[in-house]
């Protein structure tokens, strides 16, 4: 019976890695807002038409700052008040695995940054939006708590401003827990024919 516990535990143990995948985590750099732009401006036209990412071409201002690390970041801002801030990622080293995780998160792969007036590298960019002509949204929360009443006013973010949050994880204590409630089932149905004879 132990010989047939210890197959039974390699056949459990083959079979989670065949359809447990490793997780990647990926920490994107913080761009800074286009609300509140930093200072090294590359290039800046106050009207016009724009490339924008996965947007083609779209009439306002445009400002283009060089950020570090030779990140860039994109301040579109349309004519009615509506802006469009891209951040653009200078990549050196991510695997194919780590791309694909970052577009699943929305960012956009570029393979070489020529064709936005970049350096011929790879990029991945995203897109989120900002209000650039002093509008803001404003929400109200009431609260519910026992003895406090009342309710809280605040500004809330942009729709964009999270880039989102990296898949983290860690495979070996997932492994750890397969095995180990693979090993108590088996264990308990050993012990359980060991108790019926």
């Amino acid at each position: 019976m132990i010989k047939h516990l210890i197959i039974a535990l390699f056949i459990g143990i083959i079979i989670s890695n065949r359809f447990i995948s490793p997780v990647y985590a990926i920490d994107p750099p913080i761009f800074p807002s286009c609300a509140n732009p930093p200072g090294d401006v590359r290039v800046s036209n106050s009207s016009g038409n724009h490339g924008i990412l996965g947007l083609g071409s779209l009439s306002g201002s445009d400002t283009v700052y060089n950020l570090e690390d030779g990140n860039i970041l994109q301040c579109f801002c349309a004519e009615n008040g509506s802006g469009i801030q891209t951040n653009f990622w200078k990549i050196s080293s991510l695997s194919q695995e780590e791309i694909d995780q970052l577009k699943s998160l929305g960012w956009t792969f570029i393979p070489s940054g020529s064709i936005w007036g970049l350096s011929n590298e790879p990029y991945m960019a995203i897109n989120s939006n900002y209000s650039c002509r002093g509008t803001t949204t404003t929400t109200t929360t009431t609260t519910t708590n026992p003895g406090s009443t009342g309710s809280v006013l605040g500004t809330s973010a942009a729709a964009g401003d999270v880039l989102g949050l990296a898949a983290t994880g860690d495979s070996i204590l997932l492994y750890g827990f397969a095995i180990l409630g693979f090993s108590s089932l088996s264990l308990g149905l050993y012990l359980k024919k060991q108790e019926n004879q």
